[in-house]
Parts: structure tokens; C-alpha cells; sequence
């Protein structure tokens, strides 16, 4: 195998971002020729074809370019902090992260994260993007998101997570249902009435399993893909719903005119949790959002 620079990897990693070598090349700020001879070099050094060119004039990377960007961003990172990690952690307090969040979690944890990197760790910049657990996980394993926010039910095989926090379905009523005072209810106390789920895959499927396992069908009204508009139905009372709850969280809901319910049926453990790139040094900045997050979600004396 001949030689590469991280030139001839930075270029490629462009052409994937951009699904073009002509957008890649203006983003860089090089010729479409130069773009062009770095990744043709990149693919001679490796002995492979990395790149796949379509009718819609567009690249598409080969099983080995795939590969090979995954690996190629890792090293990039890894490159772009040594100089930091050798001059001491404080140097790696500066930069970006990006972060993924499922869409269930984000209201209740980015604006926080962001607030506290501000006030604690100005020159870290957070970026985050929203989406469903799949998609942010492999955003992470192919380099392009630093962290992701999910539940662990919905972490995918091999990947690594770190614990955040637990967290435990609750049913979530209005604040004047005759049962919102209990200490806790079961699905079959709320057979008979109106269910409005949160309706991002495969959130409303998981809370349909749950009653199923209680033997209960539920009365599904409304789905919504708004956290503000179920909370807006619960609180007319026309409806209840399920949600996860983590310790700390309950001061989201004050004021809102609903209520938090304990759920007495047996249920699996689905803990907030992080997904890091496995077996991958994570910078300290990363590890920063963590513990920033494990505070924000601890349970508040």
C-alpha cells in the first residue's frame, strides 16, 4: 500500500459530506481538478475504488469508501486535537461538539446544555440535530456526530452508551383528572379513555407494546409529533398520554396543568443514556457534555 496525507483524506471526507467532487472542491477551495487527482491518488495509494459516480451526476462511495470515511473522520478528529491533548486538557475545552438527540429528549435537554456550556465553557461551541435513535446512532459510528441522546431500548446492537440517567415511563394527565392524585395507576385504571401518543418511530409502537403486554387495547384519539401540543391535549383533558420521565425533569411540566403518574405494571428499564464512538478516546469536551447532562437529569433535593 503506498503513502496518503491527511490532505487526500480531508478532501475525500468533503466529497462525502457533499455527495459531489464539484461541491466538495468549492467548499475546500481548490479546483474541481485538484479534488479530483487527491481522491484518484487517495484510490491508487489504497489499491481500491472508493468513489461511485451516478447518472445524476452525483458520488456514491463504494463498500470501501464507506469504510473508509468512517475511519477517515476519526482520524481527523483524533488529528485536530492532538496538539490540545498534548498541551494539557484545558486546550480541549475549545472547539465544537456535535450532538444528536432523539426528538422526544431535545426540549428537555439541549437549551440546558446549551445555557450551561455557555456560562461554564464558552469557547465550546454545540452544534446538535434532531432525529429518530437509528439515524443518530449511525451518525456517531460513521463520525459524523461526536454524541447522541437515546433510550436504551432503542440502542442498536455493538454500539457503545454510556448511562445518563434512569428513566421510566409515567402517564402524563391533566391536572384535574379525578386519578391524577395517585400515587401510582395502572393501564387498565385508564382503559376506557382517549390516548394521544407521541408519534416519532418507534416511540408510539414501544408505548402500544406496553399496554399490550397489560392486556389492554388502547383508545388511540391523536398522534402528535409536538411535545407542546400532547401536553396542550392532556392539560384539556381530553385525552392522557405516556412519557419518559428522568429525575429533575417534573419542572418542565409545572404550570402546564398536568400530571405525572407513576406506572404500576411491569415494565423494562429504558435509561437516557449517550452513544459514543466505540472504543474511540473521547475528548474531554465530550466528556463534559456527559457530565453536564447527568446533572441536568439528576434528581434535584
Amino acid at each position: 500500500m503506498g503513502e496518503f496525507t491527511l490532505r487526500q483524506l480531508e478532501y475525500f471526507v468533503a466529497v462525502l459530506d457533499h455527495g459531489s467532487l464539484t461541491k466538495a472542491a468549492s467548499e475546500s477551495n481548490i479546483s474541481q481538478a485538484a479534488a479530483s487527482m487527491a481522491v484518484a491518488q487517495l484510490e491508487k495509494s489504497l489499491g481500491l475504488d472508493l468513489l461511485i459516480r451516478t447518472r445524476a451526476k452525483r458520488v456514491e462511495p463504494t463498500p470501501a469508501g464507506v469504510e473508509l470515511g468512517v475511519r477517515a473522520r476519526r482520524i481527523l478528529r483524533e488529528t485536530a486535537e492532538l496538539q490540545g491533548a498534548l498541551h494539557g486538557s484545558h486546550d480541549e475545552m475549545r472547539g465544537r461538539v456535535s450532538i444528536g438527540c432523539m426528538i422526544a429528549i431535545s426540549p428537555r435537554l439541549i437549551p440546558e446544555l446549551i445555557r450551561l456550556f455557555a456560562a461554564m465553557w464558552p469557547e465550546v461551541e454545540l452544534d446538535f440535530v434532531e432525529g429518530n435513535a437509528e439515524q443518530l446512532q449511525r451518525a456517531v459510528g460513521e463520525g459524523e456526530l461526536d454524541i447522541a441522546f437515546i433510550y436504551s431500548l432503542q440502542a442498536l446492537p455493538g454500539v457503545e452508551v454510556v448511562t445518563v440517567a434512569a428513566s421510566r415511563p409515567q402517564f402524563m394527565l391533566s391536572a384535574d383528572h379525578p386519578l391524577a392524585g395517585r400515587a401510582s395507576l395502572r393501564f387498565a385504571d385508564l382503559a376506557e379513555e382517549d390516548v394521544v401518543l407521541f408519534d416519532v418511530p418507534p416511540s408510539a409502537e414501544r408505548v402500544i407494546a406496553m399496554f399490550h403486554s397489560a392486556g389492554i387495547e388502547p383508545k388511540v384519539r391523536w398522534r402528535s409529533v409536538v411535545a407542546q401540543t400532547i401536553r396542550g391535549i392532556v392539560a384539556s383533558g381530553r385525552a392522557y398520554s405516556v412519557t419518559n420521565v428522568w429525575p429533575g425533569i417534573e419542572s418542565l411540566y409545572t404550570g402546564a396543568n398536568v400530571a405525572l403518574v407513576p406506572i404500576e405494571d411491569k415494565l423494562p428499564e429504558n435509561k437516557l443514556v449517550a452513544v459514543v464512538p466505540p472504543g474511540v478516546r473521547r475528548p474531554r469536551r465530550v466528556e463534559e457534555v456527559i457530565a453536564a447532562a447527568r446533572e441536568l437529569t439528576r434528581e434535584t433535593s
